[in-house]
């Protein structure tokens, strides 16, 4: 299979994991594999592992020791780490300068930082500085505390610029230095309260976008701009410029046979040698031609026809208003429609006799260079690479660079800039000698944070604001860069930073200097040392310029261990009922809260498949509220909005909303034309109808709808008939849930997170229905809160007993209240569970993914599907960005063929962030039995733990099954 095969290269050309993770191999294939990779293949002999009498036990390697269990039994005693936070830790140490007989008061803010943090902080700031920083080492309190040095020294706060990757690290940046400046006796004398005096006393900090866009702001006519560009942040925008990029493109190549045919002199028709279709400004040369045409062939615009109301109609509903992009681009169309009728008049007229290609006809095949199901989204995915990336449209193949060359001119356009723009746009200003030498003037000092997820563009600003001035300080840690799919080119980043600062020599001595943090005042020593371990994996063993990046990080003394725990789970179903059994101990026994709690998965979604679905339905069941984030929840799948609009239509035939979703997902044979005229029903009458009743009325209405749509609809009502009237009050609810899944929701499709189908079959699928699995949960969690049960019924309820309309109302209620509590928008709700008045079960587990988590902790961190093929992902291949870009030149494609390590580097520092967001409990599951069957297909029968897990962790009944690689 391509999977494997790629990774068996890419493990071939250097991958370190199974050298310094042991494998189990025979003889002979540790022979073999050794040759193949031209090093020695390190086996289980470089651990030693022991085991006390209590179960747990002890792996070491080298200098690292991890404590681990395979235990699932439960302790009822609190766990506690012997440590709150760096903060309580800091307050203890010794060698903290501060005033421990007079501690502060709780509003008055403390700057705490350990010996080597404020050693770093007061370093040189006219000399380059790279900070590594490992995880919970405290970077974001040095790189404040430095600024806070800086002011001292005599610096004006306004020229420092502080830069990091997120606007939310940045509000935090500027609310960490504003306490800092309050706790150095800055700000002594100012009112707090009056931002525009504070703000002018505060260093800038922002993200490099929210700062270069600022730069256009001011210097936007030195690009060539009339006015200042707005930004196209929302990917509908991007699709829809993307769309009339496709019909520019179109319109150049009949632009250019309409010139030929009119014998226009000094215009030929391109041919496939040339560089590229699209050609700007093109409204001239279309004058001409319709100039001529009319003197010529008599052509007339009346003549054509424009459909203007359905584009406005698309723009409404898309938008919800009128815009001023929306009406340029409706205005594009038009435009592109009737230089499409001018072409079709003069090729009837006269390129039919020349034996002209009829470009109608024959369009440019996009596919050939973006195959795919959605040509527009591959359309889409290639040009954020390519411009994330910094390549540029003469680096591509010709179909490629005219796509990349029409959408860039489709923006300038509309006065539009995308993020990338925003950066590239900012370099070109800050190549200008004048605009530089004043920016440099004006922030003399640079400070940037996450170093390690900048791209290209960004690591170039770095450099023209700071090369041949070293006045830069750069905080990062390439163990923790996972967002190469964004275009973060971590490796480069910091090849770049050190032969540029620290390295770089000034009369034989180094220009900069580079400082590690290495104390994690987050996790305990197995936790942190196991992340030790993994972290072998980050970088290439060959580099040996990046591999003095890797200094291990360090618990903090005599901190108490709690042992990992690793967990072989036999199915999915064993997975999420041990998790869901282990949440719910740590919340009885008072451990900590619900909010302290995460499942971290590889992703939420993949393909039809949800590794977290049944985590979901069993913390459902238990009555644990919880978010979810990276992804939608299974709740917010379709078959379950399908489900829940059903329950709401059978439990109130007045809930339009509901009866418009059935009407639109599941009634045969009725189409949006159809449903417009069931809607428009008595649109004059007085009195309001409910759209069901409509429904109704329009079921037997031979003049409204078509034979096949009235039949349709009948039986859908009747339907709602039966389960309103004969089963409700004779069956219970769970027999009227597994009715409607069966008439209704087995042959429904899946859609991804931006709404396509995802097509699948038996063998996408895991045993069972989940989404019949969760509404069966979710009836039993209201089972569980009587408070949510109906009170005013003639009759007691019972999960067994017949349903009653109360009881079918409140269950409806029920599953609408979780739907929007799983749904994380920043602001949490709190659903009514079960347990919810009680402290234990305050705020409610986070369900993320690896990349939401980054930055973030939590006191337990579970991790699923810790298995080859989903932890790691296996490597698909490269993009098609760097694919055209190798065809262009060879270089690049010998690049190309070290795609699969860099895809297995970035999976390895993925499985670092992951373990490093646990302060004390962390718990691994994995599989012994893959979740849908077509990865059996493609990674084997036989499941396997993942590459990141020392198999020594793995619990031994199972560890014979492991595959090696």
């Amino acid at each position: 299979m391509p999977v494997r095969q790629a990774r068996r290269r890419a493990r071939g050309r250097g991958g370190a994991v199974r050298n310094r993770v042991a494998k189990r191999k025979s003889p002979t294939e540790t022979s073999s594999s050794s040759e193949s990779s031209g090093r020695t293949t390190e086996d289980s002999s470089k651990y030693t592992c022991t085991q006390s009498d209590n179960g747990i036990q002890q792996l070491t390697l080298e200098n690292y020791t991890v404590s681990f269990t395979n235990k699932r039994e439960v302790d009822s005693k609190p766990v506690s780490t012997g440590f709150a936070s760096a903060r309580t830790v800091l307050g203890k140490r010794h060698d903290v300068k501060a005033e421990p007989a007079k501690p502060a008061e709780p509003d008055v803010p403390v700057i705490r930082l350990d010996a080597v943090q404020e050693r770093i902080s007061k370093l040189d700031f006219e000399r380059p500085l790279l900070i590594v920083a490992g995880a919970g080492s405290g970077k974001t309190a040095t790189l404040c505390a430095r600024v806070i040095e800086m002011m001292k020294s005599g610096v004006h706060p306004k020229g420092i610029l502080v830069i990091t990757f997120t606007n939310k690290a940045a509000d935090e940046l500027k609310q960490r230095i504003l306490r800092y400046m309050q706790a150095s006796g800055m700000l002594e004398n100012v009112d707090i309260k009056d931002r525009g005096v504070v703000n002018s006393l505060m260093p800038s900090a922002s993200t490099f976008h929210s700062w270069c866009y600022g730069m256009i702001m001011r210097f936007y006519r030195q690009l060539g701009m009339n006015k200042c560009p707005l930004v196209a942040a929302a990917e509908s925008e991007h699709k829809r410029l993307m769309v009339l990029a496709k019909e520019q493109l179109e319109d150049c190549r009949r632009l250019v046979q309409c010139e030929q045919m009119l014998g226009i002199p000094g215009c030929k028709q391109k041919d496939e040698g040339e560089p590229s279709i699209y050609i700007q400004h093109t409204e001239a040369r279309w004058n001409e031609v319709l100039r001529l045409a009319r003197e010529t062939t008599g052509f007339s615009i009346d003549s054509v026809g424009l459909d203007q109301d359905q584009d406005q109609d698309q723009d409404q509903n898309q938008r919800g208003k009128k815009t001023k992009f929306a009406e340029k681009a409706r205005t594009t169309s038009q435009q592109v429609s009737l230089m499409r009728a001018l072409y079709e008049h003069l090729y009837a007229v006269k390129g039919r006799r020349m034996k002209l290609l009829d470009l109608v006809e024959n369009p440019i095949e996009f596919g050939a260079a973006f195959p795919g199901k959605d040509l527009l989204q591959g359309m889409l995915s290639f040009m954020y690479r390519a411009k994330a990336k910094g390549y540029r449209p003469q680096e591509m193949p010709q179909l490629e660079r005219s796509v990349l060359e029409a959408y860039n001119g489709t923006l300038r356009q509309f006065d539009l800039v995308d993020f990338d723009d925003i950066l590239d746009m900012t370099n070109q200003l800050l190549s200008d000698k004048d605009v530089l030498l004043e920016i440099r003037g004006q922030f003399p000092y640079l400070l940037v944070d996450e170093f390690q997820d900048f791209n290209r563009l960004q690591t170039q600003l770095v450099l023209k604001l700071q090369e041949n001035v070293g006045r830069v300080t750069a905080v990062g840690d390439l163990k923790q860069s996972i967002f190469e799919f964004r275009g973060a080119t971590c490796e480069e980043n910091y090849h770049i930073f050190l032969e540029k600062f620290v390295d770089a020599q000034v009369e034989g001595k180094a220009l900069g200097s580079m400082e590690s943090l290495t104390t994690n005042y987050r996790s305990h020593k197995s936790i942190v040392d196991l992340s030790n371990i993994l972290a072998l994996e980050t970088v290439d063993e060959g580099d040996e310029q990046l591999r003095r990046l890797l200094t291990p990080s360090q618990a903090v003394p005599d901190a108490p261990e709690v042992p990992v725990t690793v967990w072989s789970t036999s199915n999915i179903q064993d997975e999420a009922r041990t998790f869901g059994l282990r949440i719910k101990a740590i919340l009885d026994r008072g451990d900590c809260k619900a909010s302290d709690i995460a499942v971290i998965s590889r992703c939420i979604n993949f393909g039809a498949y949800r590794p977290t679905g049944l985590i979901e339905t069993e913390l459902l069941r238990r009555g644990i509220p919880f978010v979810v984030r990276g992804g939608k929840s299974a709740l917010k799948s379709k078959r379950m909005q399908i489900f829940m609009a059903l329950i709401r239509l059978i439990a109130n035939p007045n809930d339009d909303l509901a009866a418009e979703y059935c009407l639109d997902e599941l009634v045969m044979n009725v189409g949006p034309a159809a449903v417009r005229k069931i809607k428009n029903q008595g649109i004059n009458r007085l009195e309001k109808q409910s759209l069901f009743d409509k429904m109704t009325t329009a079921s037997t209405n031979t003049g409204l709808l078509s034979k096949n749509a009235r039949a349709g609809l009948q039986a859908f009502l009747a339907d709602i008939d039966l389960w309103q009237q004969k089963q409700i009050g004779h069956v219970p609810l769970s027999e009227l849930i597994k009715d409607i899944f069966a008439k209704y929701l087995v042959n429904v499709e899946e859609e991804d997170d931006k709404g396509k189908p995802q097509h699948t079959n038996d063998e996408d699928e895991p045993e069972g229905d989940a989404v019949l699995d969760m509404s069966m949960a979710i009836l039993d969690s209201l089972f569980e809160a009587p408070e949510l049960l109906p009170s005013n019924d003639d009759s007691d309820v019972s999960r067994d007993g017949p349903c009653t309309m109360g009881l079918l109302q409140a269950y409806s209620s029920h599953l609408c209240l979780l739907s929007t509590a799983a749904e994380d928008q920043g602001k949490l709700k709190k659903p009514k569970m079960p347990n919810a008045k009680s402290p234990k079960y305050e705020g409610a587990i986070v369900i993320t993914t690896v990349h939401q988590a980054k930055g973030l902790e939590w006191k337990h961190v579970f991790l699923n599907h810790f298995i080859e093929g989903m932890f790691p992902m296996g490597f698909r291949g490269i993009s098609k960005a760097d694919e055209a870009r190798a065809l262009m030149n060879s270089q690049i494609a010998k690049q190309n063929q070290q795609a699969a390590a860099l895809h297995y580097r970035e999976e390895s520092r993925l499985g670092y962030v992951a373990i490093t967001r646990a302060k004390t409990g962390l718990y691994i599951s994995v599989l012994e039995k893959y979740p849908v069957f077509w990865m059996e297909k493609v990674f084997d029968k036989s499941c396997s733990p993942s590459r990141f897990l020392p198999n020594i962790m793995y619990s031994a009944e199972s560890s014979s099954k492991r595959r090696c690689y």
